[in-house]
């Protein structure tokens, strides 16, 4: 690409991410004033789920598209990618209470939700008999390795660890259940485990807990003084009268604004390496569809195909 195009290229980036500045910038202000806490997340989520949406083809579903995004340009695509410890204890947990309703015969399984999904697959493919005793005892030896590697309740040990990576999880997990009597079943764990342990990554968390209840519900649950005050993530302790006590990770305003502002630096720059915008960046670069084509990145351009008609049309 000669000087000429690459000054374009550089100049409508500048054009593309300035359309982020006034979000920045109204942000900052309202966290030092400690202002809004439902507005700065709304704003924040909704400015990582735009930049994520526009960098990816329209097939990808949001989640997909969040996440990896997030992993990709954040930053700290390790620390996404960790299972938090405190999630899935609490998920354990949570589903160990209702098993009652989940397992209402031998052999029989059911779904209240989506949310119990990657539980009922854990389930299944565990290997073990699909009965309330059984299950009973997995979610209980799973609860009992989790709390026992990792820090996942209040007033335990700071020395333990509050997230790891999926191996080491699984890895404990599986060493867990070994010095029980549902050992036999310890070779089918780590693959049943999979969607459990996905779905409790703290970059799933963000999207989740975050992101989508933020967008889509009254709101998110926060500690107004710790949302504004902290600067990294923080574990935050909750009780249940029903399942004990747990902590769940959460995301403080200044964390999130730093990853914002990580995301459009790097994403920016792999832009500039590139020299190939995806379909909505490149529209709002140049807002003339065949200005520029070039500079197109047509892999991202999603395909067509004839139209199946309905029967008996």
């Amino acid at each position: 690409m000669n000087e000429t195009k690459t000054t374009v290229l550089a100049s409508g980036l500048d054009k593309y991410f300035s359309e982020f500045d006034s979000t920045l910038s109204l942000v900052d202000d309202l966290i030092r004033q400690r202002k809004h806490p439902a507005e700065v997340l709304i704003l924040l989520c909704a400015r990582l789920d735009a930049l994520a949406s526009d960098a990816a083809d329209q097939e990808t579903s949001n989640r997909r598209t969040f996440l990896g995004f997030l992993n990709t340009y954040g930053q700290q695509g390790d620390l996404f990618r960790s299972v938090s410890a405190g999630d899935l204890y609490w998920d354990l947990g949570f589903h160990r209470w209702r098993l009652e309703g989940t397992v209402r015969e031998p052999g029989r399984l059911y779904r209240f939700s989506s949310i119990d999904d990657p539980l009922l697959h854990l389930l299944e493919f565990s290997g073990v008999p699909l009965t309330l005793r059984d299950c009973g005892r997995l979610l209980d030896s799973l609860m009992r390795a989790v709390q026992s590697s990792f820090h996942v309740r209040p007033r335990q040990s700071r020395s333990k660890v509050l997230y790891a990576s999926t191996d080491r999880v699984t890895e404990e997990l599986v060493k867990g259940l070994e010095r029980t009597r549902l050992r036999k079943f310890v070779a089918d764990l780590p693959k049943a485990l999979e969607p459990l342990l996905d779905a409790k990554k703290i970059g799933s968390q963000l999207y989740q807990r975050f992101r989508c209840e933020a967008i889509h519900s009254a709101g998110v649950r926060l500690d107004h003084d710790r949302f504004f005050s902290d600067t990294t993530l923080y574990w935050e302790p909750l009780y249940s009268e029903f399942y004990g006590s747990f902590e769940l990770v959460t995301f403080p305003a200044r964390f999130l604004f730093d990853c914002l502002k990580s995301c459009i630096q790097t994403y920016r720059a792999h832009l500039l390496h590139k020299k190939k915008l995806p379909p909505a960046v490149h529209f709002h670069t140049f807002r003339d569809v065949i200005e520029h084509l070039e500079l197109l990145d047509q892999t991202l351009i999603a395909g067509g195909g004839a139209v199946r008609l309905r029967y008996g049309r």
